[in-house]
């Protein structure tokens, strides 16, 4: 094989699944629930809850194994792969369901780091059983008996990630793992099974190399340098085309150039992964620079809501939960590859005007490799799209499928294609150099686009064509292709000297200066990138030394709204366990996160986290009792806390604490800081309690909005006692806890957030408060059970699984604080009214 930069053919290698553990998904907890607890006779036995219970729960799958264990040194893991394989969770089936669907399924999917790299991955996935002591801990965990669980299969995935899209590859790679690991079941596939998958470098561009994989050799091809845009998907970089037909694809891409909300439909996700690929492919040499998700998890369907372009796949399940939740925004264009049909705004699709010469022969040159349109004279694509095809156009042409085409035919068809859309891009950015100049010295931050003259540009087609040029040159596609040629890097860029020798070569093969001297493209003559670089000018050199000298990289970026987030835990548990502390702000971080793969946020910057720093008087007075194997020890806190706060003095300390608390995340954030509160145990008691009186407080002219609780967004109470508060200091009921508070519903009306009450039913100092509290939004009770130790005795207090679980309250409270961003980082309603 060909030695390469320091990237290698497959850099993971994973098993998912659920053979390990079932672990309830979050969105199915409550259902389960309730199934676990009806259908039993007055004996609590049921012949049909346990496989009722089996059968009606989705779980989240997990990664029972990688290669190699540890991380690569510049690239970690991709924790999150667990979800792409399985978009929708892991159901269990019975074997006849099992044996109908015997046949494994090979898909694609693609990750987007938050700096914007991709990894990109297949998966084989197949039907396994269960094993029964699995299925028995489950059960015994709901608190199902049964006998012996039924026998059920789950699916399982043998998984490839790798830095290149070389989804053939890793493809024909899954499918020989997978005879593999049936040749020498139950024995696992080992390290040296895979080192030569999981060593080889991958080849420089025009080379191969052969893999020996098992009894076969796994080919693996890079195309040459001067074969732009790479593409390594095989035949199936075709798969849009045999989708949709011409006008729909030109449309599609259109819409993707001025970076509109795009989400594509299909039954069948390696369809979506695919199509997805082939259309960034084809905005050669502009890149797309937003959301990128091929196959939307439906845990993730709230990255719908974004406020920012994005390019998403979903396949029919998720689409139908996203539309039964009403959670795609109008403005999102929906492009269903199964039916070739493309709803769009009519005011955006009106502007979808190309130039008309550029446009036809793009038309003309990709309609043979295309779908058939359901109705030339005027289906779902021709009243979507505003410009005809070519009038002298033939469309009844029989063109052999995808199936039909042999290799030869596929890679004719796919140059083709890719030479289509450059000749495109070409023929309208043709001796840009021309257009590149100084900008007025009045521009004190000019960007790269005030260094294209866009008006000259313009000029140089009809005026009806103007309002798609102006979405494009306003894109950040566009202005990185400027400025890749205004600050070129110092390393050999590929695109840029492949691209401008593209111009060049078009140049020479105008009429105007074919007698004249001819630039030089070595590149696309030979194959080999010039050790110089591009030989020609991109872009003056008085331009070049103006943009230098401003300093710009890029357009500025509005700055983020913060948002904080405050602690109220559980008595004496930030002073005896400080690391399950800070382990509960890393998931909790790492959840919200999660949530915002879209937003490249700085998670450190987006949330200012605070801990109330109250001293609990019952753990203190508990302290003397560690040790003497009293169980329940932080029930025994919680309830001398709650005798306690009927102490005034005690009680002020509190408040003490929490006023404090408001006033340091003002000073530090400002005061008007959107603020979310999640408060634990008695900590529960204490917020509710100061947030009731601050709000309705009459001495608030001296505090600032936050410090009055005005700007609270989201409040979250776990394990609430706060119906064993007895006599004249519990909260009043009567009075409502305003979240979001009025004045945050006045500045962003479409907020989300709320108060959410969570309780787990083992927790004997967790309560419902819906019926207490009119203003609880949503009160949910957990039912998973503690991890236990080898002793089969619970490893922590059952208090602290509300910092631990999950699925059924790390990740809704990481959703809920990830709902406030987003909310309050979109335009909110002038604050000249600010109290």
């Amino acid at each position: 094989c060909a030695m390469a930069a320091a990237m290698l053919v497959v850099d993971y290698y994973c098993e998912v699944g659920v053979r390990d553990r079932l672990t309830i998904a979050a969105a199915n907890a409550a259902t389960v629930a309730e199934r676990s607890s009806a259908g039993a006779d007055a004996e609590g036995h049921s012949p049909n809850v346990a496989e009722e219970l089996l059968l009606g729960a989705t779980f989240e799958p997990s990664v029972l194994m990688r290669l190699p264990e540890t991380d690569r040194e510049t690239l970690p893991f991709a924790t999150e792969v667990a979800m792409f394989v399985f978009p929708h969770g892991v159901k269990l089936v019975l074997p006849a369901e099992a044996a109908a669907n015997a046949m494994p399924v090979v898909t694609s999917f693609v990750l987007t780091a938050g700096d914007q790299s991709r990894m990109y991955g297949a998966c084989i996935v197949w039907y396994e059983q269960l094993p029964s002591s699995v299925a028995s801990i489950f059960l015994e965990e709901m608190e199902v008996e049964a006998e012996e669980p039924p026998e059920v299969h789950a699916q399982e995935a043998i998984c490839l990630l790798s830095r290149a899209p070389i989804f053939s590859v890793l493809m024909d790679s899954c499918r020989q793992l997978f005879r593999m690991r049936l040749a020498r079941a139950p024995n696992p596939l080992t390290h040296e099974d895979l080192g030569p998958l999981l060593g080889t470098p991958i080849p420089g561009h025009g080379g191969s190399c052969a893999i020996p994989l098992g009894n076969v050799q796994v080919k693996v091809e890079i195309p040459p340098s001067n074969a732009l845009p790479h593409t390594m998907s095989g035949r199936d970089f075709l798969l849009l085309f045999q989708c949709l037909d011409a006008g729909s694809i030109i449309m599609l891409w259109a819409l993707l150039l001025v970076e509109q909300k795009v989400v594509l439909h299909a039954q069948q996700p390696h369809v979506l992964t695919m199509a997805a690929e082939t259309l960034c492919a084809l905005l050669f040499p502009f890149n797309w620079q937003h959301v990128y998700i091929p196959i939307l998890p439906a845990r993730l369907l709230d990255i719908l809501q974004a406020p920012v372009p994005f390019l998403m796949g979903i396949d029919q399940e998720v689409l139908k939960l996203a539309e039964s939740k009403q959670m795609m925004p109008e403005d999102v264009v929906q492009v269903d590859l199964d039916a070739n049909t493309i709803s769009c705004d009519e005011s955006v699709a009106a502007k979808m005007h190309l130039p008309q010469k550029q446009y036809q022969k793009l038309f003309k040159a990709i309609a043979p490799f295309c779908h058939r349109p359901a109705d030339l004279k005027g289906g779902a694509s021709a009243s979507a799209f505003p410009m005809a095809p070519p009038p002298e156009h033939e469309l009844d042409q029989a063109q052999p499928t995808l199936n039909e085409m042999d290799e030869a035919q596929v890679a004719s068809a796919i140059n083709a294609v890719k030479a289509a859309f450059l000749r495109f891009f070409v023929s309208m950015m043709s001796k840009y150099q021309d257009l590149m100049i100084v900008p007025s010295s009045n521009l004190k931050q000019p960007a790269a686009v005030d260094f294209f003259d866009e008006k000259r540009w313009m000029a140089r087609f009809s005026t009806g064509y103007a309002p798609w040029l102006q979405m494009f040159v306003a894109s950040q596609s566009f202005t990185q292709w400027l400025e890749q040629r205004l600050a070129p890097s110092e390393s050999l860029d590929l695109d840029v000297v492949f691209f401008n020798e593209a111009l060049d070569a078009k140049q020479s093969r105008s009429a105007k200066t074919k007698f004249f001297s001819k630039a030089t493209t070595p590149l696309l003559s030979t194959g080999r990138v010039p050790d110089g670089g591009y030989s020609g000018v991109l872009v003056p050199p008085s331009v070049r030394t103006v943009y230098n000298a401003s300093m710009i990289a890029a357009r500025p970026v509005r700055s983020q709204q913060q948002v904080a987030l405050l602690l109220v835990l559980a008595s004496g548990l930030q002073e005896s366990d400080p690391k399950e502390v800070e382990g509960f702000k890393e998931r909790l971080k790492q959840e919200f996160a999660r949530n915002l793969l879209w937003s490249r946020v700085d998670i450190d910057a987006a949330l200012q986290l605070h801990v109330c720093p109250w001293r609990s008087l019952g753990a203190e007075q508990m302290a003397i009792f560690e040790g003497q194997g009293l169980e329940s020890m932080q029930a025994r806190k919680t309830l001398l806390d709650i005798a306690l706060y009927a102490n005034d003095d005690y009680r002020l300390k509190l408040e003490s604490a929490m006023r404090g608390s408001l006033r340091g995340i003002a000073e530090a954030g400002g005061g008007n800081l959107p603020l979310c509160v999640i408060s634990q145990g008695f900590g529960s008691v204490l917020a509710i309690d100061y947030f009731l009186k601050v709000q309705h407080a009459s001495n608030r002219a001296t505090l600032t909005p936050l410090e009055r609780g005005d700007t609270v967004a989201y409040f979250c109470t776990l394990g609430s006692p706060l119906p064993l508060v007895a006599g004249k200091k519990l909260p009043d009921a009567t009075m409502p806890l305003e979240v979001p508070a009025a004045y945050m519903r006045e500045r962003w009306p479409q907020l989300r957030g709320g108060w959410d009450n969570y309780y787990h039913k083992a927790d004997m100092m967790g309560f419902s408060l819906v019926e207490a509290y009119a203003d609880v939004k949503q009160d949910a009770m957990g039912v998973a059970r503690p991890k236990r130790g080898p002793d089969r005795q619970q490893e922590k207090p059952i208090q602290h699984i509300y910092l631990n679980e999950l699925a059924e309250f790390v990740r809704p409270m990481a959703q809920s604080l990830s709902w406030v961003w987003q909310d309050t980082n979109r335009p909110a309603k002038s604050d000249k009214d600010e109290r």
